[in-house]
């Protein structure tokens, strides 16, 4: 799964996850259209969208990492 289709997945849009997690929108925009890849942000960050997401940090991880392309 990638980061738009976990986002849609738990009925939120990029603009709230933003607001919500406090990672910066352009960030934000980012990993949803596939430019930056969310599994290389800081462990701040992505703990902060684990509980954004309601998720624990290992789901977070492996949710994005079993849609990643080998």
């Amino acid at each position: 799964m990638n980061f738009k289709e976990l986002l849609e997945s738990k009925q939120m849009t990029g603009y709230r996850f933003a607001k919500n997690s406090g990672i910066h929108q352009p960030a934000v925009s980012k990993f949803v259209t596939g430019k930056r890849d969310p599994l290389r942000m800081s462990l701040r960050s992505a703990k902060r969208a684990a509980d954004t997401l309601d998720m624990t940090l290992d789901e977070f991880f492996v949710t994005l990492d079993n849609g990643e392309e080998e």
